[in-house]
């Protein structure tokens, strides 16, 4: 069966046997993965966690020419305000849903609602975003954007999220992709084919963009980048195109399968090109794929690893203990480029765990067989409760706890809003590592506050709320 002739994509759990409440070892992970499915965990007292609307409002906000009119309460778009705010980007209102609206459905709501902002900013797509409201009040949403479609000669593209189909929120993203590529992507065979690669860029930084852009047009490639800045048309060009890489297999890997098995657009899946040495590997399965000069790839590697070893001059990472509280693929990658620079990781925080990490899995448990991995989304106590036994010399994460780390004491470095990929990104995280190091007055003031948790809280093991699933 066609994968797009679903409503919406199928969820982590089912598609690739995504964790996301799990602590062991390496070697343990590896065997929880090749026994099988996974035995799935729950967790007893659960603090934070995002969910799939969140995610697909911010793949959303980098459409251009787009509005997105969200089919919800008022609450459901506090995170498009926050990326509208911190991004600028996107176009976007609220149809506002009351509760008369819970009860009766509000189709007449959302019809004015598409109709206004048609009139009023004449995009070239719209996008109906639905929420846990629309899950339970089961407003027909295909109706509406088939009748509008008519009327309006628009595309009108509904993306079927509801906030707690998964546990994990990257599902609004695999939703989202899909959605784009079901209305926009065109049907197989009525394409022409086209010279371009499809560089699949979800929710990166726009630095890590360009310098992706850099590379892979310096060995003279015709790149048709998506969805993060891409207009209504590219996705029907990515469905004509020679090849796709990704960015970021944990969150281009629905994209890219897609287009692979519904438009024969091949896919090659390599780990994020974070360190000299992993993106001299990504160029590598690139230049592969693509039939590249390996001569010519070889060189270009070597003239920009040159660069960097020149920027980075003396610095190292020599007997630093790290720990990396980071997305999934990205900390896989960051690790690699700790060691490069000689430091030693102690320890890892991912958001999920699934079949996606296999390979690198097996690979990192050659090497570190007791490597401790933490799995879990918004959940800052476990990984304070962590940090404090291992006592790292420095962390590195994104912003959604770092104040609790750093009043551990910890050197702490967001890599939210850091470029990280690339040659360029080794010289930006090498300064902002530096900077951490030798800085230390903010993190010792920071250490005079307490953490919020009672010790008898840490007295408890990390993984306490963390229990097999019963059926």
């Amino acid at each position: 069966m066609s994968l797009l002739k679903a409503k919406s994509s199928r969820t982590r759990e089912k598609r690739l046997d995504t964790l996301n409440a799990w602590q062991g070892n390496v070697s343990a992970a590896v065997t929880e993965f090749s026994d099988g499915e996974p035995v799935k965990r729950i967790r007893t007292f659960s603090q934070s966690t995002q969910d799939d609307l969140l995610y697909a409002l911010r793949l959303l906000a980098a459409i251009r020419n787009s509005v997105s009119v969200i089919h919800a309460g008022r609450g459901c778009v506090a995170a498009g305000l926050f990326h509208q705010v911190t991004k600028g980007n996107g176009r976007w209102i609220v149809t506002n849903l009351d509760d008369r609206d819970t009860i009766m459905g509000a189709d007449l709501k959302l019809r004015k609602a598409i109709k206004e902002v048609y009139h009023r900013y004449k995009p070239e797509v719209i996008f109906i975003v639905s929420s846990p409201i629309v899950a339970i009040n089961n407003d027909d949403i295909q109706s509406v954007v088939e009748e509008l479609h008519e009327e309006l000669e628009l595309d009108i593209v509904p993306i079927y999220v509801t906030g707690f189909a998964s546990h994990h929120a990257v599902t609004g993203y695999d939703t989202t992709l899909h959605a784009l590529l079901k209305y926009l992507a065109g049907k197989r065979g009525e394409h022409n084919k086209n010279n371009s690669v499809n560089l699949l860029s979800v929710a990166e930084h726009p630095d890590d963009r360009r310098e992706a852009e850099r590379i892979l047009t310096s060995l003279g490639l015709e790149l048709n980048i998506l969805p993060d800045e891409a207009s209504h048309g590219t996705f029907r060009h990515a469905a004509a195109a020679r090849y796709s890489i990704s960015l970021d297999q944990d969150t281009g890997n629905y994209l890219g399968i897609t287009l692979r098995d519904e438009y024969g657009v091949p896919y090659a899946e390599a780990s994020r090109p974070i360190g000299i040495g992993a993106t001299g590997r990504w160029l590598s399965v690139a230049g592969k794929a693509l039939g590249l000069d390996e001569a010519a790839v070889k060189l270009f590697h070597e003239q920009e690893s040159e660069r960097v070893q020149k920027a980075l001059g003396d610095f190292n990472l020599n007997g630093v203990r790290v720990y990396l509280g980071l997305a999934s693929a990205t900390s896989f990658s960051v690790l690699s480029l700790i060691e490069e620079l000689g430091g030693e990781v102690v320890g890892i925080t991912v958001s999920r765990l699934d079949q996606l990490h296999k390979e690198r899995l097996e690979e990192l448990s050659s090497r570190y067989p007791v490597l401790q991995i933490h799995v879990a989304d918004g959940q800052p106590f476990e990984e304070a409760n962590i940090i404090k036994r291992l006592s790292p010399d420095l962390y590195l994460g994104d912003s959604a706890h770092l104040g609790q780390i750093g009043r551990l004491g910890i050197p702490v470095v967001s890599l939210e809003e850091t470029p990280v990929l690339g040659y360029n990104g080794v010289i930006a995280l090498a300064r902002r590592f530096s900077a951490a190091l030798l800085n230390r007055t903010f993190g010792a003031a920071l250490a005079r506050t307490p953490l919020p948790y009672k010790e008898s809280w840490f007295r408890r093991s990390p993984n306490w709320h963390i229990k097999k699933e019963v059926k």
